[in-house]
């Protein structure tokens, strides 16, 4: 399977667990948007006023899962890795064809949403019902692949 493919996927089954850890080093997670997914990244948004965005600014680690079921086939994504706030300009570049960024921005001086960016990390993808394993980068770029494991 290729890291684009793998990416669109992941963009595709929307919403996420994401997991953070508090400045006592206390486990939390929350459902989260997966707004993007594209060799260079992940991409989701929240409020600067929760805990979610609390936790990212202290501590960069983050760990993602994800699953969609599609009659027989089950398939499971994890990410762990490192995320990092990206320039909401950016933002319109990255979210150019996503609904979702109208939905959430509704004029262009909202700076109500923050985007982060897990920027580097490893992936995991396993097919549940076909037992197809996969490990792949996070951030690397194009060049970058998944492995059979």
């Amino acid at each position: 399977m290729e890291l684009k493919d793998l990416m669109h996927l992941l963009e595709d089954m929307k919403v996420g667990v994401f997991a953070t850890v508090d400045k006592d080093g206390n486990p939390h997670a929350r459902h989260a948007h997966l707004t993007a997914a594209t060799e260079d990244g992940i991409f989701f948004m929240t409020s600067p006023d929760t805990h979610f965005y609390q936790q990212l600014m202290s501590d960069q680690r983050v760990a993602l899962t994800a699953m969609t079921e599609e009659g027989y086939l089950i398939q499971v994504i994890r990410i762990k890795g490192l995320a990092r706030p990206v320039e909401n300009d950016y933002l319109k570049q990255v979210f150019a064809d996503n609904p979702y960024y109208a939905h959430i921005y509704k004029d262009n001086d909202s700076h109500d949403m923050q985007v982060f960016q897990i920027y580097d990390g490893q992936g995991f993808y396993h097919s549940l019902t076909q037992n197809h394993k996969y490990v792949f980068p996070i951030g690397g770029g194009k060049d970058c692949t998944a492995k059979t494991i």
